[in-house]
Formats: C-alpha cells, sequence, structure tokens
C-alpha cells in the first residue's frame, strides 16, 4: 500500500469515527437536555411508568449517572467531545487526537471545574432539588481537601489545576475546541494593545501620577473604618450593660460548634432580625447628654426586644433517616395497574392509565376512561377496588382538578417514613414567614405552605392519626425558623400533655393554658392586643404588620423617645406600639373540650369569630385542633372565618362534610395520612405528614431553654388572674340547685327574665337575679335592654 493510499484510509477512518462519536454525543445532549427526576433508572424506581426522557429508559439511566456523578459539569463531556469530532472531521490526517497526557488534562479539568462549583455554588440545585452543580465527584473532592486545607486552600488548589489546564492548551496537541479559545483571547489582547499604544500609556501614566492620591484615600478610609468599629463596640458593651439581666449572649462553645452556625450550613443561611441588627445607635453626644432618658427608655421597652439573641437552631439537632427503608417495586406497581384495568372492565369502564405515581403511603393512577363512561359510575366502585386491590383505603378523585383523568389513589402494603429534616432542607421553607410544613403528596412532592397567607387553620383527627404529632412539628419547624423576638406563641392544651414539651420556652407569651377559664382569659387578652395593634397601624398609616415593622424600624431614637413619652400621657385603652411587632400564633390543641364547657361556649366561640375576622392583618394566627368536628363544635361562624382546613382520618363522613364540606377523610389511613384544604381551592390534598421521635423534640426546646428563661407578657398573666378571680364568683353562682333545670327550661325560650323565672319556679326575685347574672356571665343570654326580658343567645 502506498503512501497516499495509507493517508486516505486514515482519513477514511477518522471521519468514520468523528461521525460515530458525534451521533453519541447528540445521544447523550439529548439525554441531558430532556432529563426529568421522576423517570425510572438504575438509581430509582421513578414516580411513572411511561418514561418523559428523549432517549428512552437508556437516556434516562445515562442523564442520570452523569448528573449524579458530575452534576451540571457534565455538559463539559459534550464541549470537550466536540473538540474532538471537530478535529477527527477537519484535521482526519493527524496521527494521533488523544494520548495519556490529553486525557489526564481534560480528567483533571472535568474535576476541578466540578469542585470549583461545589465549593462557590453549592446552594444551587436543579431539577426539583436532585442535581447540583458539582455533583458527587465535586462534593467528595470539596469534602476530602477542605478539613486539611480549609476553604482558602482548597480554593488555591482547585484554580491552580483549572489554571494549569489552560495554559497546557496551546502546549499539547489537543484538538477540542474549548482548548484554544483561551489562546485567541490572548491573540486578539495583544493585537488591540499593539494598535492603541497611546491609549494604554496614558493609562499608565495617569495611574503612576494618581497612585499617592489613592493610597492616601486608602490609609484616610481604614482609620476612618477603625474608628467606627470602636464606637459600636463601645456603644454595645453600653447595652450590654444597661442590661444587666441579658444572659443570653454566650461565648462559642468548642466541643459545640454545629450549634452556633446558622440553620442550614449547605444553603443560604437565614438571617437573624436580632435586637443589635438594623437597630440605630443614638450618637455620642446624645448619650452623654441625656443618660438617664436613655436608660429610661430602654427598660420601657418589651423584654423580648431587648434580648440580643444567638443563632438558630441547627438542623442537625434532628436525626437523619434510616439509611434502609423498604421501597415498593415496579414490578409490584405494574401488577396493581393490571388489577385495576381488570377490575374496571368487569364493569364496562374502559381506558388507559396514563401515569402511576408512588408517594410514601399511596399509589395514585391517573386513569384516563373512554368518552361514553361516566364519572359517576366510577366513584362508586371504591368497595369493589379496594377488594380488587387488597387496599386498606381506596380514594377516587373523580376528575383530577384541571385534567382529563380521574385519580384513583390506593394505599401501599408498607409505608415510607417521612422525617421532618428532609422537609426543612426545601427552599420553600426559606420563603415562608410562618412555615407549615405538611409532608409528601402521593407524587412525593413536598408540600410547604406559609401560615401568614392562609391565614387560620382548622385541624381534625381522631386518636391515632397523627393530629398531635402535626401540632408538635409545626410548632418545631416554627421554632427552627423564628427567634421570640419575631414570633411569640399562645399555647392552649386543656389534655396537658401533648404540648408540655414545649414548656419553658421563650417563645410563649404565658405559661402553657390548661383551664377553660383560663382560656377564655388569654382570648380576652388576644383581642385587646389585636386592637392594640391595629390602632398602631393607624397611628403610622400601615396597611399591615409587615410594613409597619418596616416604618418602626426607620425610626431615629428622638422619634422613639418622643413616642414613649406620649404613650405615657395617653389612657391604657388609647395607647400604640412604636417597634416592631412580633408574629403571635395562638393553637388550640382539643378545642372540642374547650366547646364542652356549656357555660363557656358562648364567650369562647365568640372571641375566636373575633380573632379570626380581624386578626390577619395585625400578625396573629389561629390554628385551632380537635378528634371531634362536630357541628356543635365547628359551628358556622367558625367555619365562615376560618379558610383553611386540615383533616386526618375522622369517624365518619358526616365529620368529613363538617371540616371539609366533602366527603373523603373518613377513608384516610392512620398515623399522618392527611387532606389539606387550601383557601380558594375546590378540591383537598392529600399528604403523608412528618414524623418527630420525642428526643428530637425534646432537644429543640432545650435548646432555646438554654438560651433563656421564658419572657412571659405581664397582661396577659394579669387578665389571667383576673379570669380566675371572675371564675370562682361564677362557680359560686353556678352552684344554685335549680340551676340546670332553669338553663333546660331557657333553651326553650328566645326572651326571658328574672320576673318570669320567678313566675315559673315560685323562686324569689333576688335569686331569679342571680340565676340570671349567672347565664348572661355564662353567654347563654345577652346583657339588659331596660325594660326589656333579655335575648336567649343558646343554640336550641
Amino acid at each position: 500500500m502506498t503512501w497516499n493510499k495509507k493517508i486516505k484510509e486514515k482519513v477514511r477512518k477518522n471521519r468514520f469515527k468523528g461521525v460515530l462519536i458525534l451521533g453519541l454525543l447528540v445521544f447523550i445532549s439529548l439525554s441531558l437536555y430532556s432529563y426529568t427526576p421522576q423517570d425510572p433508572s438504575f438509581n430509582s424506581v421513578g414516580l411513572s411508568l411511561k418514561v418523559n426522557n428523549l432517549c428512552g429508559f437508556v437516556g434516562a439511566s445515562l442523564a442520570d449517572l452523569l448528573y449524579q456523578l458530575f452534576g451540571f459539569s457534565a455538559w463539559l463531556i459534550v464541549l470537550g467531545g466536540l473538540g474532538l469530532v471537530y478535529g477527527l472531521l477537519i484535521h482526519p490526517f493527524k496521527e494521533k487526537f488523544l494520548n495519556f497526557s490529553s486525557v489526564s488534562l481534560f480528567l483533571l479539568c472535568l474535576l476541578s471545574l466540578a469542585s470549583l462549583f461545589e465549593l462557590y455554588l453549592s446552594n444551587i440545585y436543579f431539577f426539583n432539588q436532585e442535581v447540583s452543580l458539582g455533583g458527587a465527584f465535586g462534593e467528595m473532592t470539596v469534602s476530602l481537601l477542605t478539613p486539611l486545607l480549609h476553604k482558602t486552600g482548597t480554593a488555591v488548589i482547585l484554580w491552580s489545576a483549572f489554571l494549569l489546564v489552560l495554559i497546557s492548551y496551546g502546549q499539547i496537541s489537543l484538538s477540542p475546541s474549548i482548548l484554544f479559545l483561551p489562546k485567541k483571547l490572548l491573540i486578539f489582547l495583544t493585537l488591540f494593545l499593539r494598535k492603541a499604544p497611546s491609549w494604554s500609556m496614558t493609562a499608565f501614566l495617569s495611574f503612576k501620577k494618581n497612585s499617592a492620591i489613592a493610597f492616601r484615600f486608602i490609609k484616610q478610609s481604614a482609620v476612618l473604618l477603625k474608628h467606627k468599629f470602636l464606637f459600636l463596640t463601645k456603644s454595645l458593651f453600653k447595652k450590654k450593660a444597661l442590661n444587666p439581666s441579658n444572659q443570653i449572649i454566650k461565648e462559642e462553645l468548642k466541643a459545640e460548634p454545629d450549634r452556633h452556625k446558622a440553620l442550614f450550613t449547605f444553603k443560604e443561611s437565614i438571617p437573624l432580625n436580632s435586637a443589635k441588627t438594623k437597630t440605630e445607635e443614638p450618637i455620642e453626644e446624645d448619650i452623654k447628654d441625656k443618660p438617664e432618658k436613655e436608660d429610661h427608655s430602654l427598660k420601657e421597652q418589651p423584654k423580648y426586644n431587648e434580648v440580643i439573641w444567638g443563632d438558630l437552631p441547627s438542623i442537625d439537632l434532628l436525626s437523619d433517616n434510616p439509611a434502609s427503608s423498604k421501597k415498593i417495586h415496579s414490578k409490584d406497581v405494574e401488577d396493581l395497574s393490571q388489577k385495576l384495568l381488570d377490575k374496571l372492565a368487569q364493569f364496562s369502564i374502559k381506558g388507559e392509565i396514563k401515569a402511576i405515581k408512588t408517594g410514601p403511603a399511596l399509589v395514585l393512577f391517573e386513569f384516563k376512561p373512554e368518552d361514553h363512561v361516566k364519572v359517576s359510575k366510577i366513584r362508586e366502585m371504591e368497595s369493589d377496588l379496594s377488594l380488587a386491590l387488597s387496599s386498606e383505603s381506596i380514594r377516587i378523585i373523580a376528575p383530577i382538578p384541571g385534567r382529563d383523568v380521574v385519580g384513583i389513589e390506593a394505599s401501599m402494603p408498607y409505608r415510607e417514613m417521612v422525617y421532618l429534616k428532609t422537609l426543612l432542607k426545601q427552599e420553600d421553607f426559606l420563603r415562608a414567614k410562618l412555615p407549615l410544613v405538611l409532608g409528601r403528596r402521593a407524587d412525593n412532592i413536598i408540600g410547604i405552605k406559609d401560615l401568614a397567607r392562609i391565614p387560620h387553620l382548622l385541624v381534625a383527627g381522631t386518636t391515632g392519626s397523627g393530629k398531635s404529632m402535626f401540632i408538635i412539628s409545626f410548632i418545631s419547624s416554627l421554632l427552627f425558623r423564628h427567634s421570640p423576638e419575631n414570633l411569640r406563641l399562645l399555647l392552649i392544651d386543656p389534655k396537658q400533655v401533648d404540648l408540655s414539651s414545649f414548656k419553658e420556652v421563650p417563645h410563649l407569651l404565658s405559661p402553657i393554658i390548661t383551664s377553660s377559664q383560663s382560656a377564655v382569659g388569654a382570648l380576652l387578652w388576644a383581642i385587646q392586643e389585636m386592637e392594640k395593634r391595629y390602632r398602631s397601624l393607624a397611628y403610622f398609616k400601615a396597611r399591615d404588620c409587615k410594613s409597619f415593622n418596616e416604618i418602626t424600624k426607620r425610626l431615629s431614637q428622638k422619634e422613639k423617645i418622643w413616642n414613649e413619652e406620649k404613650n405615657k400621657e395617653l389612657p391604657p385603652n388609647e395607647t400604640y406600639y412604636f417597634k416592631p411587632l412580633p408574629f403571635i400564633c395562638i393553637i388550640i390543641e382539643e378545642f372540642g373540650d374547650l366547646m364542652a364547657d356549656r357555660a363557656l361556649r358562648r364567650s369562647i366561640e365568640n372571641s375566636v369569630v373575633r380573632l379570626a375576622q380581624k386578626a390577619r392583618a395585625s400578625g396573629m394566627h389561629l390554628v385551632l385542633a380537635m378528634q371531634s368536628p362536630r357541628k356543635d363544635v365547628v359551628t358556622g361562624l367558625i367555619k365562615t372565618n376560618i379558610p383553611g382546613r386540615i383533616s386526618f382520618k375522622v369517624a365518619s363522613g358526616t365529620d368529613s362534610r363538617v371540616i371539609l364540606d366533602d366527603t373523603g377523610a373518613e377513608r384516610l389511613l392512620s398515623h399522618g395520612d392527611m387532606l389539606f384544604l387550601e383557601p380558594g381551592s375546590l378540591k383537598a390534598t392529600r399528604y403523608h405528614g412528618p414524623y418527630m421521635r420525642d428526643k428530637e423534640v425534646y432537644a429543640i426546646a432545650s435548646y432555646w431553654r438554654g438560651q433563656s428563661e421564658p419572657l412571659y407578657e405581664e397582661g396577659l398573666l394579669n387578665t389571667k388572674n383576673k379570669t380566675n378571680n371572675s371564675s370562682s364568683t361564677f362557680t359560686e353562682l353556678k352552684q344554685d340547685p335549680m340551676y340546670d333545670e332553669i338553663l333546660e327550661f331557657v333553651k326553650t325560650c328566645d326572651v326571658i327574665s328574672a320576673s318570669f323565672l320567678q313566675r315559673k319556679f315560685q323562686i324569689g326575685y333576688p335569686r331569679a337575679g342571680r340565676i340570671i347574672e349567672a347565664l348572661f356571665e355564662s353567654g347563654q343570654i345577652g346583657p339588659a335592654q331596660g325594660s326589656k326580658p333579655r335575648e336567649v343567645l343558646i343554640d336550641k
């Protein structure tokens, strides 16, 4: 074979290789471009039997492997391959395109780029928080180098490796197009400077001439920053001296450094709006001229605004998920879908399954019936389908809102536990002001809502349904998100068990309330607090609590002192706030026990309705939990003013209609299975709620108890004492032996008076007057209207 024939044969082989590699690169590019985490692959079962990737199951598996290993740096493989294809097709007569040094440099470039992504952009995720920029290789490299070299040393090593690859581009015969970009850039800059020597020389002379002025400016700025730092340090120590009882600021513990870190070490940290941030310090002359007035004003402020809080608790206080957990196999899902189609076909209901989505405890079949099939006919088959699928619970969504398919939810033979720690890592948790962590849906999508937008919530569920665990996880998520400066809690627990873990937490406005009389006093205080907040909003012309806090943060020290003096001159019922207000969450566990007291039912209902109607703009929110949502507990006024509903498993369809205005809650599973009805939504969404261990709840509460002693509200404690005194007087009035008999008679009347009771039961007028007063104090009858009889308010 002659030399020319050898060259032609080599060119033909290289071009053949180039076309094959180009086809492979196109396949990889389409796989990466159409990647979705829901597709089944070697790494996961997936949420649907239908593969959405343009290259099928192989493409989905390949894209999942590349993204998991290299993150978004996997696209560098495509770019490097295009450069190789360029060399094979345009310069096919070259001897070698790949050698050991070129492959080593490319792998070094890929590894260093993935590690740099992980080092600087570790908080950025794509594809529903499934894919990071650095991938597993980047995360492994950074985790190995950072403990030895720290972040700065790691950055130096990685940048050096990356620049070494760029410098080597011109010295090694690599043909990928990305390898000669730096060389072209350097050539362009060199030619540009040659064409403009006068410009470059002028810039150099100007910098040389003004270097002395620039050096002097930098020196003066450094001196100014030094004096400012010393002044802020002195003022901070003065402020600490004015509050000798403040023992909240602790030295950093060397044994437990993680507890003083931000909430998330791998995402953006949550800014803590502590008292030492965003506060305007008075100038030094004002401190010297008016020390007594300044001291007095500081002492008069609310206690939770004086304390400088430490960092928020870390999610490391929560336990990690177990390494091994049972998951349903794709073959089992296929068998269930075939059984479902066979059973529907027996009743002449034909169609096809469009998608199958698996969650922690459920399998959701999206069934599209044929045009002649009635949807109501599918609804009637719940019992038959439950028998065919051997499912504990079957729920039919006919149809799924906004879709042309019918949803059929079936329970799985075993459940996957949902832990709170995995849910708190989501970005929605950081965005929500008052995060309401619901859990995972049937399609495995995490649900986190904002209570500030709902703005009140009704929760119902029988014993063992998971209602109390949901309330505990909700309070725990609030404690992870807010310090006592931004959030205060008012907990009412007649059972004295469920919320006892949060005793003496500094977020509490008062000790956990356990009696009905104290609950009435707490609700009355909440109404007074709401009215005072509305006076404050009106005074500063703010629409809601958020805008009010922004206005008051900008007030100067003189304006704060002026408002303080003005408040002293006003009557107690006309005072207002002039400092940022925290959120207030009123959580009532076992609301039905409070409403069971006939003597206090009317006053409790009126207080709850009034708070639900007006408290939203003032930053106050209600959460009412109960076991049985009866009509006498969840009255019409309460349902109208509390739009957010969560129902766990209830006893009957009647209870489900009371809480959700629809059936379905009676067919839920136990231990965390819930239906959430969002305001403005027609259909409830099904979630599987999070689970927390007792030691995790204790760890969170202990962390905050270690920060400070409880900062109770004096006005609430005074109201509670007054209520206890009035309750003793009311108990004496209620001790009349004829009280219950007269109460039953009053239920049959529209109006009542003392003289009417005197004639009906043949008792003296003073005794009848005392019973009328007792009925009025318990909220059974209305106030006096002169000589007219009183109106009966109790439901007949």
